[in-house]
């Protein structure tokens, strides 16, 4: 199984874009004419104890989301990071963060995904997606 793996405290969490999507339309200035990625960008998240076990951590799951970023074929510099830039308007549109959902799989299994099914690209091109996953830390009273 490819993807990235973090470790957060005791737990191990695998993250692997199960659908990358392969074409959409470049809108350019006409934003209510925008379509968005197809198909849209899916994301299984696995969570394995210490002992390897997997299991669905219910305490963590409104603490876990995922951003999307833009990055050219070639290359490590993100493209989307200067959202107003002399270029314009930013070149990757719609939700770009996504909470986890535990969802059935096309087997009938249940798992975590992240879903992405609202993003469009700005200009044609060719470009790399990155999934980054976030846990946003709890604030105690």
């Amino acid at each position: 199984m490819s993807g990235l793996t973090l470790a957060f405290g005791p737990y191990h969490y695998h993250l692997e874009v199960i659908q990358n999507p392969k074409t959409t339309a470049e809108f350019r200035n006409a934003s209510l004419s925008r379509l968005p990625l197809t198909p849209p960008l899916v994301a299984r998240l696995t969570v394995t104890d210490a002992r390897g076990m997997d299991f669905v951590p219910e305490d963590e799951l409104p603490f876990l989301i995922t951003h999307l970023s833009l990055y050219p074929v070639t290359g490590e510099r993100r493209i989307d990071a200067n959202w107003q830039s002399e270029q314009g308007p930013p070149i990757l549109y719609g939700n770009l963060v996504s909470a986890v959902d535990l969802l059935e799989d096309l087997q009938g299994n249940m798992g975590l995904f992240f879903l992405f099914p609202d993003v469009s690209i700005r200009w044609q091109g060719r470009f790399r997606l990155r999934v980054s996953l976030l846990k946003i830390g709890r604030r105690v009273v």
